[in-house]
């Protein structure tokens, strides 16, 4: 390399020299310029944004407290109707099928009464002959009667003959075979009216025998008359068939069902209510008291607004042993005398709701639900600032809760979620609905 081209590099490498280096003193100048005239920010305190919250005033009030169960309708005075006489059916009520209704003293089943009105036709002849036949045997004692005097008298002559004819005898104005004539008379006498008692006493077993005969025969014609009325199956109340399973010709025998029917507008519902649920009702039969309840179908929303009074009629007697359960009987009254919702006739099997009216709490403040915290506690607004109290609940029904304890008139409840929610932490509060 000559000494020229040397000098060209060393020349070229100070000149990149001198312009790095111009470079970051320009820099380091600048950097410490804005560091000497840097400004100290102004310290602000931190503000915490106020969280806005709703929230509704509490008044106490009277509850009665209600109990809800669920059961199946089943009628009050079912009946299965079976003929008591056997024969043939030739007569059926025109609604005598499944659903049917029908009147008080309807005839329901009819069956043949040809045979037994036979039957009663042949007692009233046996009564006839009986009573013919204890008429004639009267006559014969009386006839017995006058034969015993008249056979009576004549033995008294005869006795009185032989007592004359011994006498001449024994003075020999008599002879032996007038004695003994006259002492066959006596004992001929004697013998024939001797017969006449013997049939006299006879009558008094016969007579007997007759009565017997002409009682059998009235019961037989009772018998008859009573089966006859038993062909027809009269209803005793107002009602509807529940199940049918007889046709008109078909025969018949003594205690087979013919139908199942039961009384109009005399239903129930059987439910069961937990034990701890009892506490709710109050229960006084020995006082005559029994709660009142309402009930409304269960699983048809169409009516969901028809609804039919009961009452408590019934407290079985034990627990049910798989669900400690106290079961209870409901007698259904009728529909409600308001109740302008299209009218729908409650029927056995219907699966219905039933909510019965218990004791009533006085000073209670109900609270939904969702708003109750964890160990029973409110948020609560007092004076602008989050207070979180612990309250006493009496009773939780579905979406409220019922609290005796632990609130005061006009306290605000909140009823939105306040995150971060500490004791004291100040509110924006607005009334609910603004």
């Amino acid at each position: 390399m000559s000494p020229g081209s040397r000098i060209k590099k060393v020349a070229a490498f100070m000149f990149r020299f001198l312009r790095v280096a111009l470079v970051l003193g320009v820099a380091w100048a600048c950097a410490f310029w804005l560091y000497e005239n840097r400004t100290t920010p102004e310290k602000k305190p931190r503000q915490v944004p106020v969280p806005m919250v709703r929230v509704i005033s509490l008044t106490p009030e009277s509850k009665v407290m209600t109990v809800t169960a669920f059961g199946t309708v089943t009628p009050r005075r079912e009946v299965k109707i079976s003929p008591e006489i056997p024969g043939r059916i030739n007569r059926l009520h025109p609604g005598f099928a499944a659903g049917g209704e029908f009147k008080k003293n309807d005839l329901l089943v009819g069956i043949d009464p040809e045979p037994f009105r036979l039957d009663l036709l042949a007692a009233q002849v046996r009564i006839s002959q009986a009573q013919a036949d204890i008429r004639s045997l009267e006559q014969e004692i009386k006839n017995l009667e006058k034969d015993k005097e008249l056979y009576q008298a004549a033995l008294a002559l005869a006795k009185k003959e032989l007592d004359r004819v011994k006498n001449l005898s024994a003075r020999d104005f008599a002879s032996k075979n007038s004695l003994d004539s006259t002492e066959q008379q006596v004992l001929s006498a004697r013998i024939q009216h001797q017969a006449v008692i013997s049939r006299l006493a006879m009558t008094t077993p016969l007579m007997a025998q007759k009565q017997a005969a002409l009682a059998m025969a009235r019961v037989d014609a009772q018998k008859a008359d009573l089966a006859l009325q038993k062909t027809q199956i009269l209803a005793d109340f107002d009602g509807f068939v529940l199940v049918r399973s007889a046709r008109t010709g078909e025969y018949v025998t003594p205690g087979q069902v013919l139908a199942v029917i039961y009384e109009k507008g005399a239903l129930d519902v059987d439910v069961k209510i937990p034990m701890e649920e009892m506490k709710w009702i109050r229960l006084d039969p020995a006082g005559g008291y029994l709660p009142e309840a309402r009930m409304t179908l269960a699983n048809m929303d169409a009516v969901a607004d028809q609804a039919w009074e009961a009452a408590v009629a019934r407290v079985h007697a034990e627990v049910d042993e798989q669900t400690r359960t106290l079961p209870l009987t409901l007698e259904i009254q009728g529909p409600l005398e308001n109740d302008q919702s299209p009218g729908m006739e409650l029927k056995p099997g219907s699966f219905v709701m039933c909510r019965i009216f218990g004791r009533q709490k006085d000073d209670l403040f109900t609270v939904p639900r969702h708003l109750l915290k964890p160990k029973d506690r409110l948020f609560l607004a007092t004076d602008g600032h989050l207070e979180i109290r612990p309250v006493r609940v009496l009773r939780k029904v579905q979406d409220v809760v019922y609290i005796d304890a632990g609130l005061d008139p006009g306290d605000q409840i909140i009823t939105t979620p306040v995150p971060g929610a500490v004791e004291g932490m100040a509110l924006d509060i607005r009334a609910d609905g603004e």
